[in-house]
């Protein structure tokens, strides 16, 4: 059954994970694999190819060490703050509140029933 959610318009943007290098991480998906470099920050990459979908990779906090619990689902949506308290309302537990974060989006994590990371963010301009 298809739920009407045209006041939340969401936009899957990519799927983000950590790497325990992120230069072996980058080798496989860029030089081997031959996806786009879109994005590179030092500690953080974005690859992706041909006007789709893109996979943000991050280094681990501990060097070597990824969380290994699979890749975190990202969402761009118009109002991350008013999707937030309409969560809540509906019983889902916020992991981390909307805040400001250091690369211009507004963010808000989640997780789904099964304990997957989530990230609804929305952003005055676009980093996807």
């Amino acid at each position: 059954m298809r739920h009407a959610v045209n006041a939340v318009n969401p936009h899957l943007t990519h799927l983000f994970m950590d790497a325990g290098s992120l230069a072996a991480a980058r080798r496989l998906w860029v030089d081997l694999l031959g996806l786009e470099l879109l994005e590179d920050r030092g500690a953080y990459i974005r690859v992706g190819g041909g006007g789709g979908f893109a996979i943000g990779i991050e280094e681990a906090r501990t060097p070597g060490e990824a969380h290994g619990q699979g890749p975190e689902i990202t969402m761009r949506v118009p109002d991350v703050d008013a999707l937030v308290e309409r969560l809540r309302g509906a019983g889902v537990e916020i992991v981390s509140a909307p805040a400001e974060q250091p690369w211009g989006a507004r963010h808000a994590w989640l997780c789904d029933p099964d304990g997957r990371l989530t990230s609804i963010y929305s952003s005055e301009r676009s980093i996807m």
